[in-house]
């Protein structure tokens, strides 16, 4: 009979035999008895060889393996949520678009547990792969993802799905509608969402992990029975519209419940109102030209992060605004929670701004 090899230390293994299960691949390892105290991969929970895997800023481990493949870096984890809202709006082009007014950033497992305090946000799914959080002082709504780093790249793209989908709810459903929509209904619909990408994709994994998961209690697997069923479009109407809370098992055909509001009323020909708009510019245009440097809010990260004139801006950073039709470049120069300091590159104009 062969003799058992240490999955980490690829050493015989003379003594007691571990088991465990990798859960990035689903298999099952041996581990000896010396391996077993090793500090455990982030992502697949097996031990970590000493010097050979990456360490995080927040003591996370990752073994060689996983971090090669894994999201460490704020513009990877930007470029890849970019990528992803792109391929939401071809999946599902047909029936709705999702927000671009997303500004995305990154946090840790410490981070985690200093973000959830109050402090004037709202937050969505706080989870330990992702939130979306909305700031009430911004108008239009401005959402700000942060996408937790270490995760493989095919769970953060469905987490970011996950996000986005938030952010649409954010968007399209109404208060009314939210409040009496049950929060495990909510997540099961993003989870809904990202688990259609990850079929767009092939990512076949990944769709079995999110049915595996079971934090939305079961709503996950009805929502994707009722899209098999009814379709998609009958999905976005009962979101928005629906009666109950949440969907039933047995009770599918409730998504057909909707309450849609009546058509808006059509004003006559003889009182159209008088409206005036400027021959250089659209309506539309004026309306969202920037007429001042404005502070939308400090994300209070490793670095700290500013959302000014709807940028993601570091300390030491050049960013260049555009301020009634003019470009003005401006460095960062400090980044505090209560104050952040600007300084005009050609004129050397000292700003203050406060959230």
């Amino acid at each position: 009979m062969a003799q058992d090899v240490c999955s980490t230390c690829n050493q015989s293994i003379d003594g007691t035999v571990y088991l465990f299960t990798d859960k990035a691949t689903s298999q099952t390892q041996v581990i000896c008895s010396n391996c077993i105290t090793l500090p455990r991969c982030f992502i697949c929970s097996l031990p970590v060889k000493p010097n050979k895997g990456v360490e995080l800023s927040d003591g996370r481990q990752l073994c060689a393996r996983d971090g090669k493949t894994a999201v460490l870096t704020a513009p990877e984890a930007q470029r890849i949520a970019t990528e992803i809202r792109d391929d939401l709006d071809k999946r599902f082009s047909r029936y709705t678009a999702f927000p671009t007014n997303v500004i995305v950033t990154v946090l840790d497992r410490i981070d985690v547990d200093q973000m959830f305090q109050p402090g004037g946000y709202d937050f969505e799914s706080p989870n330990l792969l992702g939130c979306i959080m909305t700031n009430p002082r911004t108008v239009p709504q401005l959402y700000m993802m942060r996408l937790l780093t270490g995760l493989p790249l095919v769970e953060l793209q469905a987490t970011a799905a996950h996000e986005y989908t938030h952010a649409w709810i954010g968007d399209n459903v109404s208060l009314e509608r939210r409040s009496c929509l049950s929060r495990n209904a909510e997540e099961g619909f993003c989870e809904l969402v990202a688990y259609l990408l990850m079929d767009f994709q092939n990512q076949n994994g990944q769709k079995k992990f999110t049915l595996l998961n079971h934090y939305t209690r079961g709503q996950v697997d009805l929502f994707i029975a009722a899209e098999q069923h009814y379709g998609f479009d009958q999905i976005l109407d009962w979101m928005q519209y629906g009666v109950s809370a949440e969907l039933r098992a047995g009770h599918l055909e409730e998504i057909r419940d909707v309450k849609m509001p009546p058509p808006p009323l059509t004003a006559k020909p003889d009182t159209q109102p008088d409206v005036r708009v400027s021959a250089a510019m659209p309506a539309s245009v004026v309306d969202s030209v920037p007429k001042t440097i404005k502070l939308q809010g400090v994300l209070w990260a490793r670095p700290p992060v500013a959302i000014i004139n709807r940028q993601t801006v570091h300390a030491g950073d050049r960013f260049t605004v555009k301020i009634n039709g003019f470009e003005t470049t401006i460095c960062c120069l400090e980044i505090r929670k209560d104050l952040v300091r600007l300084e005009k590159v050609i004129s050397g104009e000292k700003i203050n701004l406060t959230p």
